[in-house]
C-alpha cells in the first residue's frame, strides 16, 4: 500500500511487525478521530508521509539507540510513538495538557503492547522541573515558537543533551524572534537540518546543545513566558 522505502535514508528499512504497528496507530488514530478531535490530517496518504515520515526525519542527523526521550506536546503521538515504533530500545516520555489525548495515546500504546513508554498529562514547565536534568533528548513538534518551547522544556534536558525542534519554512522568523537568547538558558544551536520532502514539503529541523546546566530562574511561569518570551 505504502512505499515504506522512503523511511530508509532516515532510518533504514522497517520490519513487517513495525510496518504493522504503525498501520495499526493509523487505523486508531482514524477511528477515535471521529470521536475526538485529536488532528486534522485524516487522510491515509497524508498520516503516513505528513505524521509518520515527517516525525522521524530527523533521525537522520542523530543516532538513536537507548535514549531516554522528553516529547514536550505530543498531541495524537507525534513524534514521540513513531520514534518508540522504529527505535524501541528508547524510553520515550510523552508530556500532553490535554486529557483526551492522553487517554487515546494510553489507548494505542496498550493496543500497540509498547513497553518503556509513558504519557503525562502535565503541563511541560512544571513537569520539565520536576525532572531536571533526567533526559539525553527533548523533542517537539509544533508545539510552540522557539522562544516558548525551549524555555519550558530546557531543565529535563541533560547538559550535553539534545534538544530537537521540528518545524517548517517559516522558523526563520521564530529564530530571530529569539534573538540569540538561547544562551539565556544554556542552549546553542549546532544543526540546523534543512529538507525538501515529497509529499511533505519544506522541513527545518533545529538541534540545540546545552553546554551547561540552565539557571533555575528558568522556567518563569508560562503567564511570564507568553507574555515575554526569550529574545523580546
Amino acid at each position: 500500500m505504502f512505499d515504506w522505502e522512503v523511511f530508509d535514508e532516515y532510518v533504514g528499512s522497517i520490519a513487517a511487525q513495525q510496518q504493522a504497528e504503525l498501520m495499526r496507530f493509523l487505523q486508531l488514530l482514524q477511528a477515535e478521530n471521529q470521536k475526538y478531535n485529536l488532528t486534522t490530517i485524516v487522510e491515509t496518504e497524508d498520516i503516513f508521509y505528513k505524521h509518520f515520515l515527517d516525525s522521524i526525519l530527523f533521525a537522520k542527523e542523530l543516532q538513536l539507540n537507548n535514549q531516554k526521550i522528553l516529547d514536550i506536546g505530543t498531541g495524537a503521538g507525534f513524534p514521540g510513538i513513531v520514534i518508540k515504533i522504529l527505535f524501541p530500545q528508547t524510553q520515550v516520555y510523552l508530556i500532553e495538557a490535554n486529557n483526551k489525548k492522553i487517554n487515546f495515546l494510553k489507548l494505542v500504546i496498550k493496543e500497540l503492547n509498547l513497553k518503556n513508554i509513558i504519557p503525562v498529562n502535565q503541563r511541560a514547565e512544571i513537569f520539565s522541573v520536576q525532572h531536571k536534568e533526567e533526559f539525553d533528548i527533548v523533542i517537539s513538534r509544533a508545539m510552540a515558537p522557539l522562544n516558548v518551547l525551549l524555555e519550558v522544556g530546557v531543565q529535563a534536558l541533560k547538559v550535553n543533551g539534545t534538544f530537537i525542534c521540528l518545524k517548517a519554512k517559516n522558523v526563520g522568523v521564530e529564530i530571530l524572534d529569539l534573538n540569540g537568547k538561547e544562551s539565556d538558558i544554556a542552549l546553542k544551536l549546532v544543526v540546523e537540518q534543512k529538507l525538501f520532502v515529497d509529499n511533505i514539503g519544506e522541513r527545518v529541523n533545529l538541534f540545540f546543545n546545552k553546554i551547561k546546566p540552565t539557571n533555575s530562574i528558568y522556567p518563569r511561569q508560562y503567564s511570564q513566558i507568553k507574555k515575554k518570551p526569550l529574545g523580546k
